[in-house]
């Protein structure tokens, strides 16, 4: 800034004239436009910015993760939730933070009972959980938020009777706004190059459909290579409804639909197709299940195109306290299983 007072004369009162600088008067260099769209035209990051402006202007959800792309519908079958024999779960809350369970499953015939361990610790950037049984196998994980958006776990088992049966899982997993990116190591070895490498992402299309692949890469011996590719969808038109679809190396094809018909009643159906031409092998399985919650317990029943029908009862007893019982039967085997569960937590 340049300031000069012009010569002082008689009757007259001498003022000050500043003049800007020509940094001050902020005069930006022509630029030509042809030469700036060629630049653009050439440049990967102007792409990528205006389609990230364009999803930012869209707020569309996060799709979740593509292991669990139909989570609804696991939640309503109950086939993670059978019980064979006898179970009984009792589980102390020593801490906010810390949590101490103690399982015992009574043995069928073949088979000892068993007596698991587990701990688990919890607070807003770390989870720990770790289990052992009587016959000394350990399993245990963690999962670590380095970010808001970036997580990393990682899972061990070890079966001192079973070396088959060991196995480390390494992974990283980013949440984006509208998208999920995972990546997956398990038994990777250095030395020999091998292991099964999976990487998966889920993509927002709209604020009702999200779209995903998984590549998967095996290795188990040296010379030995396989890869895969799965692609899947996933359309949940309201909040009641959700429909998937996924393909599977182009051989597997499955697909499942979840409904809540009622603040208390969910209904779902799965079905896969299997396709091998090459060994002459054409299956397909449809299951069909419910869930309904009562005032006090909750019934879950599935059967399918096989004749095996089950079912799972959790009657709440009372505040911490619950009995399961489930049954099995396969009309076509001959077969039937039958348990019972106690659940306490304190």
């Amino acid at each position: 800034m340049a300031s000069y007072s012009p010569a002082e004369t008689q009757g007259s009162t001498a003022t000050s004239v500043t003049v800007p600088s020509i940094s001050e008067l902020n005069i930006k260099p022509k630029v030509n436009l042809e030469e700036e769209l060629h630049f653009k035209f050439w440049n990967p990051m102007h792409y990528y910015k205006a389609l990230n402006q364009h999803r930012m202007r869209l707020g569309l959800p996060n799709p979740g993760q593509f292991d669990m792309l139909n989570k609804e519908i696991k939640m309503t079958l109950p086939t993670n939730l059978m019980i064979e024999g006898g179970q009984a779960d009792l589980a102390k809350i020593l801490s906010p933070n810390f949590q101490a369970m103690h399982t015992y499953k009574l043995g069928l015939p073949g088979q000892p009972s068993l007596f698991e361990f587990a701990g688990v610790y919890a607070d807003e950037d770390t989870l720990l959980h770790a289990k052992m049984d009587t016959d000394l196998s350990l399993q245990g994980r963690a999962n670590y938020a380095l970010t808001k958006n970036l997580q990393l776990k990682g899972q061990a088992q070890l079966n001192p009777s079973n070396d088959s049966q060991s196995m480390l899982q390494l992974e990283s997993e980013y949440t984006g706004s509208d998208y999920t990116a995972n990546i997956k190591a398990i038994n990777a070895s250095p030395v020999d190059n091998t292991g099964i490498f999976i990487a998966s992402y889920l993509q927002s299309i709209t604020h009702k459909l999200g779209v995903g692949a998984e590549f998967v890469y095996q290795r188990p011996m040296p010379k030995v290579q396989e890869s895969s590719i799965s692609l899947a969808l996933r359309y949940q038109p309201t909040e009641n409804r959700v429909l998937t679809v996924q393909t599977q190396s182009s051989n597997v094809l499955s697909a499942s639909y979840w409904h809540k018909v009622s603040p208390k009643c969910e209904a779902g159906a799965e079905l896969q197709v299997l396709n091998v031409p090459s060994q002459g092998r054409r299956e397909a399985s449809c299951t069909v299940g419910v869930k309904y919650d009562f005032a006090a317990s909750t019934v879950r029943a599935m059967a399918d195109n096989f004749g095996k029908v089950s079912m799972l009862l959790e009657e709440k007893i009372a505040p911490g306290f619950s009995f399961l019982i489930s049954g099995e039967l396969d009309h076509l085997k001959g077969e039937n299983k039958f348990g019972i569960g106690l659940n306490l937590e304190s």
